[in-house]
């Protein structure tokens, strides 16, 4: 070792003050056997320290450091070796000084700032790690303390071998178990290297408890993640999986907890577990075992897929009276969609979800679809049209998942969505139509009244405020419901919902024209095209229409308005007092062939790209009064139209066939087919008359699969929202945006007396209109804010009236060694969202029989 080098490790050892236990000088003796510096310990030349050689005259020596110079700072070089105690006349002395030693191993002993000598041979005996001076380098950034001995430097060769930054037993056995199970992981690669696999093992056992006679990286990932299980699983596992649990689980489990809630390598954990699930046969015995008493356990992804599968089994078992069990089937799949596992099988859980609402509502339907033509229009607008909701909803979700998964359950609800409901309901309603009807309905509710009853009205308030009406090309009742929904919960203006019944046909030509202002509607034969007003209506003419009316107007599309940057779109609305946004997201891809079987996606599209204007209307574009309205809704099934489902259309000079309408201005009677007079159920400029297949029956036309249609007499075609959006500014004591729901943990003691313990969690209010759901993950941490539990994410979303059905169980486990009786813990419970901690309460950790983390 060269002289600079010695020069350095001892200026580092005079100067830091962790090696020495008083404020006084400093003594620095060093041994030096074979003399190898005896030549040069004089050039060393150390800033505020002296040499002395030690030779035969201790006294001396002695009397020169105690009472001529007893303040200065002296290294005290020997060429010889260190005198047995009963013969160093200096042992007093040298007990409050420090040793030195110019060999590598002490060097790099005195370098890292250890105080347990021993530590010196265990360097020497890791004689491949401490070659590298990077390593060394990486080992001395770990900052490990003074007090280090021999289990805590391992565990920091460890740590440096296979790069972590910190020398923590779990992250050390993770970022190994990272690199895969077999001989090619580099990060194993490297310990045998080193020749730290024996340190590696010991580390493993002291912190799992894992010990195996021929011990493998697979057989330790097994034995954790079945002690994941155990911890999580209530009753007794089979012997074959018994047999691979280390002596306790509480240690095993903490580490995979921890391992799935890590963002960035749970996705890894995922593949390894994929890689042993199957061997372990845990498809087998789950599916053996009864769903409930799997509820909580999420250690292998494929308890997902015997779960799902379950579920969907439990909701075939229909018989009537079973509302129960559907509230129950939904009730496990929420539970479930909280799991780390579930991430993969979101679209699955949704799917099950949808189904079981479905099917409870279905259940709790009694008697049949009848009464007169007003009566089931105000029962589809009240309660019925949730089943095109929960259809949609279960569609979009089956989509996007695994179709074996979800065998049988599609065709379930296929069949009950097409010819329960849809069909038996409208078969009732075509049965009962009147075309007298809108004579007996409120004015408001005709949609060729709308601009003189829904628009014409606002703006005579005043001469200030601006009306913005958004017309949604097929933007249908119960998608405008979750319109209301999602404003609702991001603005504090007042939303409400209404409808009006369309114009027949239930067509966009038609519909358009029925909300620009004017009256009379007219059929141009010829053109094959309506009139307002005798005049034309196409998009470039509404213009006009609105000019009319005497008020500074805009038509435009949505889209353009969207696309301009906030100081071009006040500019395009400056002045203007009267202005109609079109919209087109539904019919876009519904009305082709191609895309129509993508139509619950622009449903989707709609209610995002809607509100979001909505939004920027309200609070950046002084429109504090929207409109949302349609020009008609929508028919669609996934099922296959079958050709018993079509009716053969009249043709003929002047007749205009459509798949669900068929116009002339005479028309005769037609078997399956409803004939109406337009112009007796609507304001026409001339006699019209109408043919619309009865119920959800088609014309059969060439070309397309007709699944999405629109244009007849169904409720869902002709049920038009009017959604009224009104902006309200905050002031104290106003209306308020909307909330979160309010938590509360009910516990009869604040006290932890068991490894595994409960905590129960009350949403203190209901879901509401301006009460939303709300996330949050529920653990226990120390004084310093470190976690001594595993964390556990729950969604508080029930909209039951009742607390106790608004109260959730939580399952917590202590994942830190013999917790201390007095120390301070603190339950906490943080929203997910915005990570604002909403609960910490003092709680003590007192465990009568404690799990052994020691080993």
């Amino acid at each position: 070792m060269n002289l600079d080098r010695v020069r350095q490790s001892l200026q580092a050892l005079f100067a830091d003050d962790r090696r020495w236990a008083h404020s006084g000088r400093r003594l620095v003796f060093w041994y030096d056997p074979q003399a190898e510096f005896a030549g040069e310990v004089g050039d060393l030349g150390i800033p505020g320290v002296k040499v002395r050689v030690m030779g035969n005259a201790p006294f001396a020596l002695k009397r020169h450091l105690l009472v001529e110079d007893p303040s200065s700072n002296y290294l005290l070089y020997a060429p010889h070796e260190a005198p047995e105690a009963a013969q160093n006349w200096l042992l007093d002395l040298e007990q409050t000084g420090v040793q030195f030693t110019a060999d590598r191993a002490a060097m790099i002993f005195a370098d890292l700032g250890f105080y347990h000598r021993p530590l010196e041979d265990v360097i020497r005996q890791q004689a491949r790690f401490f070659r590298s001076e990077k390593r060394l380098a990486d080992l001395r950034a770990l900052n490990l303390p003074k007090e280090t001995g021999e289990r805590e430097l391992m565990a920091g060769l460890l740590a440096v071998t296979v790069r972590v930054r910190e020398a923590e037993a779990r992250s050390i056995i993770r970022q190994v178990l990272l690199g895969g199970l077999d001989e090619g992981n580099s990060a194993w690669q490297e310990v045998q290297k080193l020749g730290l696999e024996e340190a590696f093992w010991t580390l493993v056992h002291t912190a799992t408890g894992f010990r195996a006679e021929a011990p493998s990286l697979r057989r330790l990932f097994i034995a954790l993640l079945l002690s994941h299980l155990a911890h999580q699983f209530t009753g007794d596992l089979p012997e074959a999986f018994a047999r691979q649990l280390p002596p306790t689980t509480t240690p095993g489990y903490s580490l995979i907890a921890a391992w799935m809630r890590d963002s960035r390598d749970h996705p890894r954990l995922r593949e390894l577990t994929v890689e042993v699930q199957d061997d372990l046969g845990i498809a087998a015995w789950a599916s053996a075992q009864d769903l409930s008493s799997l509820r909580g356990v999420d250690s292998f992804p494929v308890l997902e897929e015997v779960a799902l599968r379950g579920l969907v089994a439990a909701l075939d078992q229909h018989q009537a009276g079973l509302a129960g069990r559907f509230a129950e089937v939904a009730e496990l799949a929420r539970e479930r969609l909280e799991l780390h596992h579930a991430g993969g099988y979101t679209q699955e859980y949704r799917a099950v979800l949808s189904a079981a609402e479905f099917l409870a509502s279905r259940d709790g339907f009694t008697g049949t679809f009848q009464g007169d033509a007003g009566g089931l229009l105000e029962r589809y607008v009240s309660d019925w049209h949730i089943f095109d909701r929960l259809y949609r909803e279960f569609i979009s979700a089956a989509d996007a998942a695994s179709k074996d998964l979800l065998s049988g359950l599609s065709d379930r609800i296929e069949n009950q969505y097409v010819e329960w409901f849809q069909s038996g309901l409208n078969q009732a309603w075509t049965d009962a139509f009147d075309p007298g009807l809108p004579q007996h309905l409120e004015v408001q509710r005709r949609q060729w009244a709308f601009y003189r009853w829904h628009v014409q009205p606002l703006l005579e308030k005043n001469d200030r405020d601006r009306v913005v009406v958004i017309i949604s090309d097929a933007l249908r009742y119960e998608v405008a419901g979750e319109l209301r929904e999602s404003l609702l919960g991001d603005l504090r203006g007042e939303a409400t919902l209404g409808y009006m019944l369309s114009v027949l046909p239930s067509q966009t030509r038609w519909g358009m024209v029925a909300l620009l202002p004017g009256e009379e509607l007219t059929w141009d034969v010829a053109g094959e095209r309506v009139l307002r007003g005798g005049l034309p209506t196409s998009h470039a003419e509404r213009q006009a229409h609105l000019a009319a009316t005497g008020y500074t107007s805009l038509v435009m599309k949505l889209d353009e308005l969207a696309g301009m940057n906030t100081e071009a779109a006040r500019a395009a609305l400056e002045g203007k007092r009267l202005v109609y946004l079109y919209h087109d997201a539904i019919d876009a891809l519904g009305d082709k062939p191609a895309s129509e079987r993508d139509v619950f996606r622009g449903c989707q599209a709609a209610v995002e790209e809607v509100a979001r204007m909505v939004k920027r209307l309200a609070n950046s574009l002084n429109s504090s009064t929207v409109i949302v309205t349609a020009d008609h809704g929508f028919l669609y099934q996934r099922q296959k139209i079958e050709e018993a489902d079509k009716l053969s259309p009249a043709r003929g000079a002047g007749i205009s066939v459509d798949r669900r309408a068929i116009l002339a201005p005479s028309l005769p009677e037609s078997e399956g087919s409803l004939h109406v007079k337009l112009h007796e159920y609507q304001p026409m400029g001339a006699p019209l008359e109408g043919l619309f297949p009865r119920s959800i029956l088609r014309y059969r036309l060439q070309g397309g699969s007709a699944q999405y249609v629109h244009g007849g007499a169904s409720l869902q075609e002709m049920v038009v929202p009017v959604l009224t959006y009104r902006h309200k500014r905050a002031t104290p004591g106003g209306a308020q945006a909307s909330r979160k729901v309010k938590v509360e943990v009910v516990s009869p003691t604040k006290r932890v007396t068991n490894n595994v313990f409960n905590v129960t969690l009350v949403q203190a209010e209901a879901v509401a209109e301006r009460v939303r759901p709300r996330g949050v993950t529920v653990q226990m941490v120390d004084s310093a804010g470190r976690a001594v539990t595993d964390q556990k994410s729950v969604t508080l979303g029930s909209a039951s009236p009742h607390p106790s059905e608004r109260q959730q169980i939580v399952r917590l486990s202590v994942t830190i060694p013999d917790p201390d009786e007095h120390a301070g813990y603190f339950l906490t419970v943080t929203d997910d969202e915005d990570k604002l901690e909403l609960i910490r309460e003092p709680w003590e950790i007192r465990i009568a029989f404690k799990d052994d983390f020691g080993f």
